[in-house]
């Protein structure tokens, strides 16, 4: 299937690793150019010559850290600089702090607020009026399938990815109407370095070895196994689609049939 993302230009945060990565491999096997960010600016490079010589795409890179406005403000001036346009934006960011509510003090919730939920509103408001004048977008958010059901002692992300999801639910209503998509992926278990790290956490909780565990928890997945990020990868690229221009503002969850609710 022909995704017509040929010459369509998306920035990817958080694109180093894990699903950010996966989705910037799959965009730019589906000719989409890029702008990555992420911390690492040497996985960045390494990224930035893999995809210009396997698939002839062009790609500009830039370390920033999201969570600052200043630096936001420094990462808007450089796409501006160096895109004529932005077709696509794909939100990804590492999670929060992990946590029970009462284990959590304001500056705990304020910080996430800062890092989750204030570059999302600053980089749409940035290039939203050049998409509506274009009559062509996609914003996409990776979130978790904690915003549908809440998991135990991830208070912050169960909060601060409610909200984001609620805001873009709102936003998608808004823009609708020029033929802008907004939509968010909610990943269960997918194999990350940030879930490799939950894992072994509740690990040494549980007291079990890490084969136990593992049987115990994968039991409670339905497909009864973890899933990857090229599986979450190919439903991002779709969803940046041309085809994918009449859903908008939908949650779709990439959990192996973990979630018991019917939505």
């Amino acid at each position: 299937m022909d995704l017509k993302l040929k010459n369509k230009t998306a920035l990817v945060l958080a694109s180093s690793k894990g699903i950010g990565k996966a989705i910037s491999y799959n965009l730019a096997a589906n000719g989409a150019n890029l702008f990555l960010v992420s911390r690492s600016q040497n996985l960045l490079e390494e990224i930035k010559n893999n995809l210009t010589t396997k698939y002839g795409v062009t790609v500009h890179v830039k370390s920033t850290d999201l969570g600052v406005a200043e630096s936001r403000d420094e990462l808007i001036k450089d796409i501006k600089k160096n895109v004529s346009k932005l077709d696509i934006i794909v939100h990804n960011t590492g999670g929060p702090k992990v946590g029970p509510v009462l284990n959590l003090d304001e500056t705990d919730f304020q910080d996430s607020f800062n890092r989750l939920f204030l570059p999302v509103i600053h980089i749409n408001k940035e290039f939203l009026p050049s998409m509506i004048d274009n009559k062509f977008g996609r914003i996409l958010c990776i979130t978790s399938l904690s915003v549908i059901e809440p998991i135990e002692n991830m208070a912050l992300s169960n909060t601060i990815r409610s909200a984001i999801t609620a805001m873009l639910k709102t936003l998608a209503n808004e823009v609708a109407s020029f033929n802008i998509t907004v939509n968010c992926i909610a990943p269960g278990w997918v194999e990350t370095d940030r879930t490799k790290e939950l894992l072994e956490s509740r690990i040494k909780l549980s007291k079990q070895s890490k084969e136990e565990y593992l049987q115990t928890h994968l039991s409670t997945i339905p497909a009864k196994r973890m899933g990857n990020v090229d599986e979450l990868a190919s439903l991002a690229t779709f969803l940046c689609s041309e085809q994918a221009s009449y859903i908008t503002g939908s949650t779709i969850c990439v959990d192996g049939g973990k979630r018991k609710s019917t939505y």
